[in-house]
């Protein structure tokens, strides 16, 4: 191309002018996948030279590329090869604490490879390297490095590379898989191992160095991808017409409260006809909280004598029912002070729960289950209820009995659902079951560290507790939704609910 000098330029005619402009581009365009095309051949050379042995790719023409970079001319082609064998010692690789960005690729864990080749036909292309992303992976008892190959492809007449794409993944361009990202919540809310003591154990058993804050965001992130499942089994939840409700208290750090921590409150509710548990995090234990929640439910709602459920329960869509272990427990305590009438009203419960554990044990229809209550339970729970009344005369109040006595007879009203409808239980034993575990998490993570943190545990203990109840391995579920999720629209939601989920073998 001729050279066109700076006056040139400003006297040149339009058409010219483009002209010019094309053919320029045009050229930088070649000149620019030249230099991609060198650039690939030299990271090639540069691995063959001193790459980490797993790092470095052989290709099919090594001899070839050599050519192509200058490396040796055609002469120096020797006509024979020869075999050369060494030991080479490795020595540990000290792996870097992945905080918040990228660490290097430790090389003493096992490698889980997956190769993604472009999609479309590969004829005609030339191979010219890899791209290598990778991350850590879990598998239950394993820790390993799970690498993604892409091999890269030279279009003909350096018209452009071809390379596959990346999955969707859990954390974009993020060191953790599904995995380890499901390990890590499993072992805190089921195990409840703190994320301090996580760390230690990856630190003893497979020698990495995670941080705390790393592993908290992995939670965070779990948290992020579960919280439209946790809404949508809310809403599944609120189309149920009969609930149990219970409430438990979880320690929160606030900056409110220096030195000492907040007493927040996880809310639980369950449907057992379903096999639904849901947790809701608020923060006190304000008859707010289970309003708000409820605010669009219908039905029998069983609850225990917590004064707190009683604007909910006065709704005229609402029927209360009652729990007869909060009764049961009253006359327990009332033993030491009265035996013989203690002990009374503790053998007349006994054998309700024995007509409902043979229901169960005997698998009954809920028409076979209320033929049996009415024939074994009503008449004596009705003759038991005269019996309390005729205990109050010359009864102290306040002694344990008293207390027992009154308490049964103010709560008397709320077992009629159960006397009327088979689907109610007894007690509400199943949500007491559920939430058992914050009992033994307290104890040891002690605390949450904030308002959002409890909410996150909320939706976790969710949906572990709903895949026990179908009998599934609470990490098998939460691990296929950190590899699906990512890749799903919003009107995907219903696939990933029990009980329409379905077991899908995942990396």
């Amino acid at each position: 191309m001729k050279t066109i000098t700076k006056d040139a330029l400003l006297l040149a005619p339009r058409q010219e002018l483009l002209d010019t402009i094309q053919l320029l581009h045009s050229e930088n365009m070649q000149l620019h996948n030249r230099l991609t095309e060198v650039e690939f051949n030299l990271e090639w050379f540069k691995r063959q030279m001193f790459g980490k042995k797993s790092e470095r790719f052989a290709s099919d023409d090594e001899t070839q590329t050599m050519l192509d970079l200058g490396v040796i001319e055609k002469n120096d082609i020797p006509a024979t090869t020869q075999n050369i064998t060494y030991d080479r010692r490795t020595s540990p690789v000290k792996v870097e604490k992945p905080g918040h960005g990228r660490s290097s690729m430790p090389t003493h864990l096992p490698f889980v490879d997956t190769i993604i080749e472009p999609q479309g036909d590969l004829a005609g292309l030339e191979r010219i390297g890899e791209e290598i992303s990778w991350y850590y992976d879990m598998k239950p008892g394993s820790l390993f490095i799970h690498r993604i190959i892409r091999p890269k492809y030279a279009r003909p007449d350096g018209d452009g590379i071809v390379i596959g794409e990346l999955p969707a993944l859990p954390i974009d361009k993020g060191n953790a898989g599904a995995g380890l990202m499901t390990q890590v919540v499993i072992d805190k809310y089921v195990y409840h191992l703190p994320l301090d003591r996580q760390r230690k154990k990856f630190k003893n058993e497979y020698d990495v160095d995670f941080a705390e804050s790393w592993l908290c965001d992995l939670v965070k992130k779990t948290g992020f991808w579960i919280s439209g499942v946790h809404q949508a089994y809310i809403e599944r939840l609120m189309q149920g017409t009969y609930l149990q409700a219970d409430e438990t208290p979880i320690p929160v750090l606030t900056r409110d409260h220096k030195g000492k921590a907040h007493r927040g409150y996880f809310w639980v509710y369950h449907d057992p006809l379903e096999r639904l548990v849901v947790f809701d995090y608020r923060e006190s234990r304000s008859s707010k909280g289970p309003a708000d929640f409820l605010k669009n439910f219908k039905g029998v709602l069983q609850v225990d004598g917590y004064d707190g459920y009683d604007p909910i329960a006065s709704r005229p869509d609402i029927q209360r029912a009652g729990c007869m272990d909060h009764v049961r427990r009253r006359f327990e305590q009332a033993l030491d002070y009265d035996k013989e009438k203690a002990g009374y009203a503790l053998e007349e419960m006994k054998k309700w729960y024995e007509v409902e554990r043979n229901a169960k044990e005997n698998k009954l229809t809920l028409e076979q289950r209320f033929s049996l209550r009415q024939e074994k339970t009503v008449s004596s729970m009705k003759a038991f209820r005269v019996w309390l009344a005729g205990q109050l005369p010359g009864m102290l109040p306040k002694s344990p009995l008293g207390s027992a006595v009154t308490y049964a007879l103010n709560q008397w009203p709320f077992f009629e659902p159960f006397m009327t409808d088979p689907r109610i239980e007894l007690s509400n034993i199943l949500i007491e079951n559920a939430i058992r575990p914050i009992a033994i998490g307290r104890k040891n993570y002690m605390f949450n560290g904030s308002h959002e943190a409890a909410k996150r545990a909320a939706m976790i203990y969710s949906l572990v507790s709903i895949a026990k109840l179908y009998g599934v391995d609470p990490f098998v579920y939460i691990k296929d939704l950190l590899v699906r999720l990512p890749q799903a629209s919003n009107l995907e939601t219903d696939q990933f609910l029990f009980p329409l989920w379905k077991y899908r073998v995942t990396k």
